[in-house]
């Protein structure tokens, strides 16, 4: 056996080999038909498909009882990523009443120049995505008003396009407040905050090559000439940054509250005590200096804050937060356990073990397989939703017993999931950035680094084992969420 690959435990195989193949073409199955073929929710997928996984296992002989256990179990290690997306969604709704996210936005909008929007579009994108953990938020308002801007200047489109997205899905990725960062790292049991920061051996160097790159189009860009072709665009950024000063009190201290949840993270204090400070904070700030009464935070942490300064696209920009608003993304994190729970049962996990342990499968094959896997399974479904929820519980158990950390998984998961989305046309993410955007994933493909870049040193990692560690992941304890 190699030395990359210690002896399994005992297994306890209930199905035969044909059936277990069975019960994973019946689920992916149902899957694809029901989100590309009849375009179902995916959280309604999830469970038509692992319904359908449960009625094969019952057929097949095993009892409902252990199913029912293995579902509980399942939702019960789902609960502590629930509490940390309701606390995010409360929090971004407080956020926006506070003024924090907007200063943010301000001081992304105010220094735009030819020779160097590209850079500072990305840096803008980064900045919005991490505070809110929201990418298609992120494309949908700064995104389009960079758009706009770049129009003006005479950036190319495609250029504009690509550092948006470079600069939206980095922040996206490594924000905690991100459902994907949040279900990456809870599919594979990873601590929230190992997670992010491993991602940053694969996602760093992409981003700093994609600044790079940016700096360089941008002196192309600067040193043609180009100037403004019209004041509309540049007049529509302004009075953004009008409307959002008259809006809000101007005042530092409205960058607290990022400031002292990021700095519990650092501190490795736990997740959630972090967030309940970030609400705390940015609730006082919204009493102190927006005047807003009790009712109004009461109200933005339900349902989102939900601005009226009749200029259209700062209405849309600041609109969101809330816990309402992440039901729908807890209902994906529930119908995954229910998706689960069949394959647990039917011991389809401690099969898979015990086929690799046989092949004597080492960790670069396992991590090396489970790429390929991963991103086959995301072209063909284009929903990490799907395939976090799906290959994750699977593949967690193989990797483990590769000897790796499964925060090699989490990282390989967003690597080809969450960075990838853009640049599938078919997937919803993908058809979302090119429509929101007004350009075509075929054209801006090759200016979006972090997208490949991020892949491929994932890649590189595997093949050459570095990064890759020896060992487990520190885990999180039960009811907390605590720092690496």
């Amino acid at each position: 056996m190699s030395q990359d690959a210690p002896p399994p435990t005992a297994l306890a195989v209930s199905l035969s080999g044909p059936r277990h193949l069975i019960l994973l073409i019946a689920a992916i199955g149902s899957l694809l038909v029901g989100i590309m073929g009849l375009g179902i929710p995916t959280a309604v997928a999830l469970i038509v498909a692992g319904a359908i996984a449960m009625t094969l296992c019952l057929a097949w002989g095993i009892a409902w009882s252990r199913l029912e256990s293995d579902l509980l179990k399942g939702i019960q290690a789902m609960l502590v990523p629930i509490l940390i997306l309701m606390s995010v969604g409360m929090m971004v709704g407080v956020w926006m009443l506070s003024g924090t996210i907007p200063a943010m936005v301000t001081l992304g909008l105010e220094s735009l120049t030819p020779g160097l929007f590209l850079v500072v579009a990305c840096l803008s994108c980064s900045l919005m995505s991490v505070m809110a953990g929201t990418s298609w938020g992120t494309l949908s308002t700064i995104g389009v008003a960079l758009m706009g801007v770049a129009l003006g200047l005479g950036i190319p489109p495609a250029y504009a396009a690509g550092a948006i997205v470079t600069g939206t899905f980095f922040g996206d990725k490594l924000s905690p407040l991100s459902d994907t960062t949040v279900m990456a790292s809870a599919v594979c049991e990873v601590n929230i905050i190992t997670h992010i920061r491993h991602m940053l051996y694969s996602t760093l160097p992409a981003y700093l090559i994609a600044l790079a790159v940016y700096a360089w189009l941008g002196s192309g860009v600067a040193a043609s000439g180009a100037t403004l072709a019209g004041d509309g665009m540049s007049t529509q950024t302004q009075a953004i940054i009008d409307t959002l000063a008259a809006t809000f009190s101007d005042n530092l201290l409205t960058l607290l509250p990022p400031l002292v949840v990021f700095g519990c993270i650092l501190a490795k204090k736990p997740v959630l005590p972090a967030f309940m400070l970030g609400i705390v904070s940015a609730a006082l700030i919204a009493v102190v200096l927006q005047g807003a009464s009790l009712s109004e935070i009461g109200s933005a942490m339900n349902a989102g804050f939900v601005a009226d300064t009749e200029v259209a696209m700062v209405d849309k920009m600041l609109s969101r937060g809330g816990l309402q608003g992440m039901m729908s993304t807890v209902a994906v994190l529930i119908a995954a356990a229910v998706l689960g729970a069949p394959f647990k049962s039917a011991g389809t996990l401690d099969a898979a073990i015990a086929y690799l342990a046989r092949r004597h499968a080492g960790r670069r094959q396992v991590l090396g397989g489970s790429m390929a896997l991963h991103s086959l399974a995301f072209l063909l479904t284009g929903s990490y939703y799907v395939t976090f929820s799906l290959l994750g519980p699977l593949l967690r158990p193989l990797v483990a017993s590769s000897g790796s950390p499964t925060k090699n998984l989490s990282r390989i998961l967003e690597d080809t999931g969450t960075t990838l989305s853009p640049l599938v046309p078919w997937g919803v993410t993908g058809a979302f950035t090119a429509a929101t955007l007004g350009v075509a994933t075929a054209d801006f493909f090759v200016y979006a680094i972090l997208c490949y870049g991020a892949i491929a040193f994932s890649l590189l990692y595997v093949l050459t084992g570095l990064t890759l560690g020896h060992g487990r992941d520190e885990r999180q304890p039960a009811g907390s969420a605590s720092g690496a």
